[in-house]
């Protein structure tokens, strides 16, 4: 097997130098098999032309079949390989559940699960979802949206005006009459803001047009960091932030909400069958506190 591996090696490079670097052995060790393997076939196989060496013609056609059976070894063994690893988990996510909801939460599955690797994606929402990277996916918005998946609810998607205490204090906010001097912050766009003031006009005697004032982050994540941070009031979903709202590191300025018949949805390929880690990372995401509990999508 030496011998043929060898050959192999030489033939594909063309070089007994080169060869002899791939199979981490001398130079003099990989001629000793050359010629070891042409005894035992009563056949010369390889001839020099000065410093190098080329194929002889039954060379070429032993290095036909030689090297293309080595080649399906070598593709068989990383199937094999493949196949009793551990599967790799891809999850994909906005960045704001990504980073308020589920890091939160994942020692508990790595605690539970701990042959089990997970790769987190951080996509936008304007990323379109592609079934073939994706193992499991959470978006907010309707099941319709994702033709390629199968859908089921996970949290509730309303979202409400918050910020935090210590901004309110130096804005000298009391009271929804206050609100014209906050600043607004924006998740990617101000149409959010539009929505929320008209349906609170009620409450928030503001003109809708003030909407377009205030702040614009390219998403979620940077959204909430900024509202943690004291630069505004922000609409941020009340299912991700319910530990800084417990925390009181955030605080809600209305009861009035948007998006109450939106919801984060959990997502898997509906055409293509997924790893039972990724069934596993399924099951548990749906187990957590606070969850739909309407099953699991199958697929």
């Amino acid at each position: 097997m030496q011998a043929l591996r060898s050959f192999e090696v030489v033939a594909r490079l063309s070089s007994v130098t080169r060869a002899a670097e791939e199979l981490c052995v001398t130079h003099s060790a990989v001629s000793h098999q050359i010629r070891k393997l042409e005894e035992w076939l009563g056949i010369s196989l390889v001839e020099r032309i000065g410093r190098g060496i080329r194929l002889t013609e039954a060379g070429e056609r032993y290095k036909t079949s030689i090297c293309g059976a080595f080649e399906r070894i070598n593709a068989e063994t990383q199937l094999l390989r493949r196949d009793a690893a551990p599967a790799m988990v891809r999850v994909s996510c906005l960045p704001m559940f990504a980073v308020a909801w589920l890091m939160p939460r994942m020692y508990d599955f790595w605690a539970k699960f701990p042959d089990v690797h997970v790769a987190i994606q951080y996509d936008r929402s304007s990323i379109a979802l592609d079934p073939l990277s994706v193992d499991v996916a959470i978006r907010h918005g309707n099941p319709g949206e994702f033709p390629d998946f199968i859908a089921a609810p996970l949290l509730e998607g309303s979202a409400v005006p918050v910020a935090s205490p210590d901004y309110l204090q130096r804005m000298n906010y009391r009271s929804p009459a206050d609100f014209s001097r906050l600043n607004l912050l924006h998740d990617q766009d101000k149409k959010y803001w539009g929505l929320w003031f008209t349906k609170a006009l009620d409450d928030i005697r503001i003109t809708p047009c003030r909407a377009g004032l205030g702040r614009v982050f390219s998403d979620g994540n940077l959204t909430l960091a900024a509202c943690l941070a004291g630069e505004g009031v922000a609409l941020l979903p009340k299912s991700v932030i319910l530990s800084q709202l417990r925390a009181k590191t955030l605080v809600p300025l209305s009861i009035t909400a948007i998006e109450e018949e939106i919801s984060y949805i959990l997502l898997t390929p509906k055409r293509r069958s997924i790893s039972q880690s990724a069934l596993c990372f399924a099951h548990w995401i749906q187990s957590l506190p606070g969850t739909t509990k309407i099953g699991v999508p199958w697929t």
